[in-house]
């Protein structure tokens, strides 16, 4: 049967008179509410399938005060650990009847608090945030007024009324520090993100620790860009300029270190003979590069649907008003480039 279109569109009314029940009956199926006979729960489903009926969200909303939409924000999503990240929160939201709201952070906008606030606005039920370009101070602020669950990916921090599910830092620093060293490598130089050390700080600090502990160098080389393989190219040949002896580079992520390689390529340098390059995330372009990248690699599916899971939770009132901690457990995937 063809679908109803515009002011003629099904109602939750027709559905019902159409399987014989009431419209209470109706909205538990919907929700999936386990105490609909199965008998019961066949025929509002062939009623709802014949019709091409469709919930009105909004209306909905309006009664239980959820949309059943979640937001998630994230600052780029070029990179393929982000889109990987939003996809499988997707494919988590889907298996619970639940829609994912995704937005690219703009900094421009209020230093990318605009761009929660336009979720907001949305009316989703809570919010999963890639922060690297935000102050803990801000996603504290926006959590405190917003009511709603709010989870962190990817920054380990402690900020009252939010989950962060994150990397463990220093384990990984630990891991490819302690394999650079294995190969040799005394002189490491560090490509961080550009909003570091405003924002971005754990990474470096790890790394300066398990540098420090390796090597006894206390403040290694550091260079701050974009991280994208244009940028990070400009910074690898930046970091090599100033530091000729570097024999080793850690790129902030691995589009960063994909540039790092240009530049050693450009400059005449051998990977790994003259200088090593290694990233962080785990994308799967690392494997096809030459040298393929040596990485640390994030979990982008698994946190994703640990993020799902925390949000849920989280609605129906388990949620940690001190803010919580979830470390990840890093893999080092060790390739050709070092």
């Amino acid at each position: 049967m063809a679908r109803r279109r515009g002011p003629d569109r099904p109602t939750i009314l027709d559905v019902a008179d159409l399987a014989g029940v009431s419209r209470q009956t109706v909205s538990r199926v919907i929700a999936n509410h386990p105490s609909v006979a199965p008998e019961t729960r066949r025929r509002v489903e062939q009623a709802i399938e014949q019709l091409g009926y469709r919930p009105n969200r909004m209306a909905r909303a309006l009664v239980t005060r959820r949309s059943r939409t979640f937001g998630i924000a994230s600052v780029d999503m070029r990179n393929q650990l982000f889109s990987d990240t939003c996809s499988a929160m997707q494919e988590a939201a889907r298996e619970h009847g639940y829609s994912l709201v995704v937005a690219e952070l703009d900094r421009r906008d209020d230093r990318g608090m605009g761009t929660l606030e336009t979720l907001v606005s949305l009316g989703v039920d809570g919010i999963a945030v890639f922060p690297s370009i935000l102050a803990d101070e801000d996603v504290a602020a926006f959590a405190g007024r917003f009511g709603g669950p709010v989870v962190m990916i990817t920054r380990a921090a402690r900020i009252p009324n939010v989950i962060s599910i994150a990397l463990d830092e220093w384990e990984a620093a630990r891991k490819l520090v302690g394999h650079l060293h294995t190969r040799g490598r005394r002189r490491i130089g560090l490509l961080m993100n550009e909003m570091f050390p405003d924002v971005v700080h754990d990474r470096y600090l790890a790394l300066r620790e398990a540098i420090a502990a390796a090597t006894g160098v206390t403040e290694p080389p550091v260079v701050a860009d974009r991280p994208t393989i244009p940028r990070g190219q400009v910074a690898a040949a930046t970091l090599l300029d100033r530091h000729p002896d570097t024999d080793a580079i850690v790129a902030f992520n691995d589009m960063m270190a994909m540039g790092a390689l240009k530049a050693c390529k450009d400059l005449g340098l051998d990977v790994p003979r003259d200088v090593a390059v290694a990233g962080y995330d785990g994308i799967p372009f690392g494997e096809v590069v030459d040298p393929p990248l040596t990485t640390v690699v994030q979990d982008a599916f698994g946190m994703a649907r640990e993020a799902y899971h925390a949000l849920y939770a989280g609605i129906h009132g388990q949620w940690p008003a001190d803010g919580e901690v979830r470390l990840w457990e890093p893999e080092l995937v060790i390739r050709g480039s070092t």
